[in-house]
């Protein structure tokens, strides 16, 4: 780790010198005999703490030379801390500088233990008041800011979730792993009619499925030989507010029944019990699979599927709004930071455009987890090397499905019109694949813009391509 920096502030030579000798085995001193020379160091260097003689030229005599320069460096460089030198018989000047915002002082002649304890006091309280502003910054931003980027996707983002939020409806929120389902879904609770009631988030694929009813809709004792008590399940939990079902695509058949009456009537029973329930909660459910294609393979409910999806919100994928990276990076180092009580310079350029061309198949959560690993990893506080990044890299998905096409070609050769009809296929299958079925997902993923749309649905028709469930129209 580096050492903290300070600049001591003396025209005396000797002075300079005593303060160099005791504290240079902690810190790293940089000299100054003048103001002039002051302004020079603190304009060319990264400084932890001023040390500061009030007696300075041009009237060694006159405090308020030094008095003058403290309140210009609480103007100009308000989070630099600065303890002064004064006379042991001048308390009342002491107390002037304390006034002015000098965080401690110390007197001449020096006491080598005074001396030490007030710098060591003084960086130790200066590194506690950063770490506090850095955790409220956090705070902020976590609570105010949630869903950061200036993106025109992020932008429609934030709409679309305004425009929903008061009304009533079920909720259906598309993406894929990383990309903040739950995040959205807090949101979309925060600003509804029902924030000051409980939000209940559940990872349903997450839970074992012979649990789940059990978990949804409460159990009462006995019931099975885990029950020994009577158990409120999360439609009672959230009963007034908002629950959030994710991975919704894991709830198994008999358990998507029962839910789907009680979201019709608001009324369920306990597992084992015959009392009637009632709870008035607002649904909202995500999933990264296309459940389409569970509907149509008979594992989702169809009659369930169109009862949740009434308002549909996709989260872009973070390579689909690269150009939000820079603001997603800074807020998460200073997550990150305060969490290890660190105080981290802001991340270089080289850093974020190694950072903007990777492809993030794990979207922000993954971003996250590098920045994580490269600030406890950081010597002193910039960070100059991200850890490599495994993932696919971006571009590179056509070249991989070209590469193992042409390898399952026969040796006898082929037609160049049919060679080009199958990949072409092939590649729309793949993009329809990796998109949840949606055309338009689809077309966007295969460069086709605004064209999207038509372009698919030509595709789709000139190779006979079936969809399932046509979801074309969705963005």
């Amino acid at each position: 780790m580096m050492k903290q920096s300070i600049l001591v502030v003396d025209d005396n030579d000797i002075n300079r010198l005593n303060l160099k000798l005791l504290l240079k085995d902690s810190y790293q001193i940089l000299e100054a005999g003048d103001l002039d020379a002051a302004d020079a160091a603190l304009s060319a260097n990264r400084v932890d703490l001023v040390v500061l003689d009030l007696a300075l030229p041009p009237e060694p005599d006159n405090p308020e030379i030094g008095l003058g320069y403290l309140r210009r460096l609480q103007q100009e460089s308000p989070e630099t801390p600065v303890v002064v030198i004064t006379g042991h018989d001048e308390r009342a000047i002491a107390e002037r500088a304390t006034a002015n915002g000098a965080l401690d002082f110390f007197g001449k002649p020096f006491d080598p233990d005074e001396v030490k304890d007030t710098i060591d006091r003084s960086m130790e309280r200066h590194r506690q008041q950063l770490r506090e502003q850095q955790m409220q910054r956090a705070l902020d931003m976590r609570i105010n800011n949630e869903l950061l980027g200036d993106s025109p996707a992020m932008q429609a983002l934030r709409t679309m979730i305004s425009q929903v939020a008061r009304t009533p409806s079920t909720v259906f929120i598309r993406g894929e792993t990383g990309t903040g389902k739950e995040l959205v879904a807090r949101q979309l609770h925060a600003h509804s009619d029902r924030a000051e009631q409980p939000f209940v988030a559940i990872n349903c694929a997450a839970m074992r499925a012979d649990l789940l009813e059990s978990e949804l809709f409460g159990h009462e004792p006995g019931v099975f030989p885990e029950a020994g008590q009577r158990k409120l399940g999360w439609f009672e939990r959230a009963n007034g507010g908002t629950l959030f079902l994710d991975e919704v695509a894991g709830l198994p058949l008999s358990v998507q029944g029962k839910l789907l009456r009680a979201l019709e009537s608001g009324e369920f029973s306990r597992l084992g019990g015959d009392a009637v329930i009632r709870s008035d909660i607002r649904l909202i459910c995500s999933t990264r699979e296309a459940l389409e294609k569970r509907v149509a393979n008979g594992q989702f409910r169809d009659d369930l599927y169109y009862r949740i999806h009434v308002v549909e919100i996709e989260i872009p994928p973070l390579r689909d709004h690269i150009e939000d990276l820079p603001q997603l990076a800074e807020a998460i180092q200073i997550l990150k930071a305060a969490s290890c009580g660190r105080q981290m310079q802001p991340l270089p350029q080289s850093i974020i455009e190694q950072l903007q061309r990777y492809s993030w198949p794990g979207n922000v959560r993954e971003l996250e987890n590098v920045i994580e690993r490269a600030v406890v990893l950081a010597e002193g506080d910039t960070v100059h090397h991200i850890p490599s990044l495994s993932g696919p890299q971006p571009h590179h998905d056509e070249d991989d499905l070209l590469q193992r096409w042409l390898a399952q070609l026969p040796d006898s050769g082929i037609s160049a019109e049919k060679a080009i009809m199958d990949f072409e296929k092939r590649l729309v299958e793949t993009a329809l694949e990796r998109n949840q079925q949606i055309k338009v997902r689809a077309g966007r993923w295969l460069g086709f813009g605004d064209r999207a749309k038509d372009k698919m649905r030509y595709l789709c028709d000139k190779h006979q391509l079936e969809i399932h469930t046509d979801t074309s129209d969705q963005t």
